[in-house]
């Protein structure tokens, strides 16, 4: 019997220190908290799982200073507000995306979210024909689900608007438990992780059209204890034809709570401003702009396939695409991690 009742006590001691998502702590509208952006190489710690593990993120770097607001707003506060007639809470993190959404007591569900990306503009997305469960109440780690999703989008690509329907899947989960290290000997035990992948698919015109995808994995630490908002947020955003490997375009962001000791310069981070000339060419292109020692480029004609890559470029490099048709073709350069794609053409 006393073994029993012991046995009983320490369950009960377990289940008292482990953490969950659910809608007693979920956030309030005006909470909020000032982030610092870092790194956009930094680590993702993806098979870094399970029980009793540690992230450690104390000599991420920062970005000179560089700060963006996470905030809960009220959607009627927004200007997409109208996109959204049934959220009632929006999770925005400034200049990057808004989130917006509803909740029960037993799921967070997504009506859509409002992102910016470089090269897409702004990209609207509702999903206003079957929304998105983000979060199953409660939620603690091990537990994971997998939800469908349709709607519309709303953005610009090759210089046209596009907006096509689209469908997609989420796969949620708390994937790890354990201690999250952040600059300046601040250490956080018992921290949930929170996981998600979205996968978004639709169509855009290209001259023809093409089979897309957006896939965006984020990871959000949670100290549910202390703090309803996130520490740390670890952001990436994949666009480009379906079943295809490689990227067309790309952004990361990471966001902490808690201000980096050491900073990387912003022309590494954030500054990946190039040209192609002429445009349109007869057959030989130029490149122009600051490139790291790592920059490269990958070529895409109409249909996505690759035609060309450049495994080390430099400014004032010209390539040769004399024996390719005629019409319009994407580059895609990755900067020292950042990438950004432009569209050229051959006549």
């Amino acid at each position: 019997m006393k073994k029993q009742l012991l046995y009983a006590s320490m369950l009960m001691a377990s289940l008292s220190q482990a953490q969950q998502l659910d809608l007693t702590n979920e956030p309030a509208i005006l909470e909020s908290a000032v982030m610092y952006v870092c790194d956009t190489l930094t680590d993702p710690y993806t098979t870094t799982t399970g029980t009793g593990v540690t992230w450690d993120y104390s000599q991420i770097l920062g970005l000179n200073g560089t700060t963006k607001t996470l905030e809960i707003l009220d959607p009627a506060s927004t200007a997409d507000a109208a996109s959204f007639p049934t959220s009632t809470k929006v999770m925005s993190i400034q200049g990057v995306i808004k989130n917006y959404f509803n909740s029960t007591a037993t799921d967070r569900i997504s009506q859509g979210f409002v992102y910016n990306e470089p090269s897409l503009g702004t990209v609207l997305a509702t999903f206003d024909a079957d929304n998105e469960t983000t979060i199953n109440y409660p939620f603690m780690n091990g537990n994971y689900f997998v939800d469908n999703f349709s709607g519309m989008l709303a953005f610009s690509f090759n210089g046209l608007p596009q907006n096509p329907v689209c469908t997609g899947s989420i796969r949620a989960e708390i994937d790890g438990q354990g201690t999250l290290m952040l600059p300046s000997s601040n250490t956080f035990t018992n921290v949930i992780r929170y996981k998600s992948v979205d996968t978004v698919f639709t169509q855009v015109i290209f001259v023809t059209t093409l089979d897309v995808q957006l896939v965006r994995t984020q990871y959000e630490y949670y100290d549910i204890a202390n703090n309803n908002l996130p520490l740390f947020v670890f952001t990436n955003v994949q666009f480009g034809q379906q079943g295809s490997a490689t990227a067309l375009l790309e952004q990361t962001n990471v966001i902490s709570s808690i201000q980096p000791l050491q900073n990387v310069g912003i022309e590494i981070v954030s500054n990946n401003d190039f040209s192609v000339y002429p445009n349109p060419s007869e057959g030989i292109i130029n490149f122009k702009g600051s490139f790291e020692s790592n920059a490269s480029a990958i070529i895409y004609d109409q249909s996505g396939r690759v035609v060309s890559t450049i495994e080390t470029l430099v400014n004032g490099q010209s390539i040769d695409l004399s024996q390719l048709n005629k019409g319009m073709y994407l580059v895609s350069v990755n900067n020292n991690g950042v990438q950004t794609t432009k569209t050229f053409s051959l006549r």
